[in-house]
């Protein structure tokens, strides 16, 4: 049997792992770190300089399809067992079944697509793109980050291979505070994240669920404190007569321990009509930052993060941002959505579900899955539902 905290192996090894993207965007470090947290030895590969790469054992960056392909040889000649590519783009998910297959190693490494964003869930399921198409038939496994996402995809591309969901969890004690503290925290909100630009109408039309502005400042005239730690320099530029305190993009970790300053999240898109797929059928890295930042989540327009946040009980859910008003009103329930918050920073982390993507990756490669505590089993049933962790550990 495979000891619950000990890593896969092969040959008495641990499993090499590759995760591959264009961005390796914060997911691709919880992920990673969780891996490693095990023994695994965890590799990366992207176009850009990312943050977190400093700890993988390795890091490359492609520029183009001829490095990314002879990037992918040099790996699978150095024993990598699981390659992962985290769209989006869609493509190289082809190139790299193009390199496992010229090189005959489909029996022993498997091809992963964790599916971040996909553009058939943006084009209302209704149109399937040619890329994304192949890259779910060059798939040995598929990784999903929402259980509506899951559903909808297997059933728009017919998905019969092993494919899992996994949420994008913080990492265990990923940013430190005293408990003790959080009481003398300023009442005010804050939000962190993609924020379209003021006036930009173009990017308005393509991202309406990012046009903010507008929420911030129906929040403002209801006497908050408004603050926004926005992802992009345009958005800080353009927004700072609005009226919102404005902070430049920050690196990860610095960035959550400004969260654990404020009082509450904002949890809210600009989608009243419930018209964007995105957001109805996805949940956020925030609702996973503020939590474990400390900060309840004020929670309106993002039907999937709606049932999570009522769900652990860790939010306050409002059916249209008018009813919000002055969250200084809410008091006597922050006092006991911080209780809930206190437990469930500690279980809802990636540490403890990381055992799903291990027995997904057993599957692929033919070895034998592993058994969990019964508090892990626990919690992912609750997430998860009982079908779905009893499937995963068969």
């Amino acid at each position: 049997m495979v000891q619950y905290n000990k890593p896969l192996t092969i040959d008495g090894k641990p499993l090499k792992l590759l995760e591959a993207g264009k961005h390796w965007c914060i997911r691709c470090q919880k992920k990673s770190k969780a891996f490693q947290a095990l023994g695994y030895e965890v590799h990366a590969l992207a176009s850009v300089i990312a943050y977190g790469v400093e700890g993988m054992t390795t890091y490359s960056i492609w520029k183009s399809e001829r490095q990314f392909k002879d990037s992918i040889k040099n790996y699978i000649e150095n024993g990598i067992n699981i390659i992962t590519w985290n769209n989006e783009p869609d493509s190289p998910a082809v190139w790299i079944r193009e390199v496992i297959d010229s090189m005959n190693a489909q029996d022993k490494v498997k091809l992963v697509v964790d599916c971040h964003d996909l553009d058939s869930i943006r084009r209302l399921e209704q149109i399937i793109p040619i890329d994304e198409r192949k890259m779910f038939n060059m798939a040995d496994g598929i990784i999903y980050v929402s259980l509506p996402i899951q559903q909808i995809t297997n059933k728009l591309h017919t998905i019969s291979k092993p494919n899992i969901c996994i949420y994008s969890y913080c990492n265990e004690n990923v940013v430190d505070y005293s408990e003790d503290d959080i009481i003398k925290r300023t009442n005010a909100l804050v939000y962190e994240g993609g924020v379209n630009a003021l006036g930009n109408n173009e990017i308005n039309l393509i991202y309406p669920y990012r046009n903010l502005f507008p929420v911030f400042k129906e929040l403002i005239a209801n006497g908050n404190e408004v603050h926004a730690i926005v992802g992009n320099t345009d958005a800080f530029i353009t927004g700072q007569t609005t009226g919102t305190v404005l902070y430049e993009p920050m690196v990860y970790d610095k960035m959550l321990k400004k969260l654990t300053e404020f009082k509450w999240g904002i949890l809210i898109f600009n989608n009243e009509k419930d018209t964007e797929p995105q957001v109805r059928y996805t949940l956020t890295n925030k609702a996973q930052e503020y939590l474990m930042a400390g900060l309840p989540s004020i929670t309106c327009w993002c039907a999937e993060s709606e049932k999570w946040i009522e769900k652990h009980k860790i939010g306050i859910i409002f059916k249209h941002i008018k009813e919000i008003g002055n969250c200084a009103q809410f008091s006597g329930k922050y006092v006991e959505i911080m209780e809930n918050i206190k437990v469930k920073r500690k279980e809802l982390i990636m540490e403890n579900y990381i055992w799903r993507l291990e027995n997904l990756y057993a599957e692929l490669l033919g070895l034998q899955k592993k058994q969990i505590p019964s508090k892990i089993r626990k919690l992912s049933e609750f997430e998860y539902g009982k079908k779905d962790t009893a499937l995963l550990l068969k």
